[in-house]
């Protein structure tokens, strides 16, 4: 029997992978098949993490001897304990020790030059017909960035030698402005004093306010309290005084009405 597992990249949605392993191979041979199909190369680290199906890190088995600090709870002392464990070794497990579920997930990270994490899927478990060698890559689809590299400096080429510019310091501003060498005019200085001295001493215009209401009241004729004099008015007779009433009405009014307007 043979597992054939699909594996794709987080980081690059195009690329994928579908490989064929069996069961009694380890993680080592997986791990390379994986670089060679990829063109991964300097690991520095490297590690598959068995997962749940929304791949969510289980157990984890490492390239190189590490040890990981893990909390569980000892049923012994009642509480949370942390302990220091030594991660198992790809080349030391089996695949089928660890392929729990017909639909098994795992992630694969790769610590190098470059880093990626790639999700692994088994998809099929089938018979061998044989005759092939395993593990081995069935199905390639796009590549994987690469990070360019600089050319090594070839044998014999002179090396370029960058041309520094000697900085000249600045002079310093004393040695440019002498303030001792500058002559003052005393006779300039006493006309400006006297000018000042003149403007100080002359007594500034007082201010003439004019009353808002004064002003108001000279252009307004009809204003009650004005200094204008008016007629007096005529003092009048009392009514009683006057039998006729035609002639008092004539006497105030100052024209003659005919008996009809009354």
């Amino acid at each position: 029997m043979i597992y054939r597992f699909r594996i794709t990249c987080e980081e690059h949605d195009g690329f994928l992978r579908e490989i064929e392993i069996q069961p009694n191979q380890t993680f080592l041979d997986f791990h390379h098949i994986l670089l060679d199909s990829s063109e991964l190369l300097h690991c520095d680290r490297a590690s598959f993490f068995m997962t749940d199906k929304k791949y969510k890190k289980d157990k984890e088995i490492s390239l190189k001897a590490e040890k990981r600090q893990v909390r569980k709870y000892d049923e012994d002392l009642d509480q949370v304990v942390t302990e220091s464990l030594s991660l198992p070794l790809m080349k030391n497990e089996k695949l089928k020790h660890y392929i729990e579920d017909p639909h098994q997930k795992m992630i694969y990270e790769f610590i190098g030059r470059d880093v990626f994490s790639f999700h692994i899927e088994l998809f099929k478990i089938c018979p061998s017909d044989g005759n092939a060698s395993f593990p081995r890559c069935i199905k390639r689809v796009a590549e994987l960035p690469k990070k360019v590299e600089q050319p090594a400096p070839v044998a014999g080429t002179p090396a370029i030698h960058k041309v520094v510019i000697p900085k000249i310091p600045l002079p310093r501003i004393e040695a440019i402005v002498k303030f001792d060498d500058i002559v003052i005019d005393e006779h300039e200085l006493a006309e400006i004093e006297n000018e000042l001295s003149e403007l100080i001493e002359e007594p500034a215009a007082e201010p003439v306010y004019i009353s808002q209401e004064s002003e108001s009241a000279g252009n307004d004729d009809f204003l009650y309290g004005g200094e204008e004099e008016t007629e007096e008015d005529e003092p009048l007779d009392h009514i009683e005084d006057y039998e006729d009433i035609e002639n008092l009405d004539k006497r105030i009014s100052g024209f003659e009405r005919d008996s009809d307007d009354y």
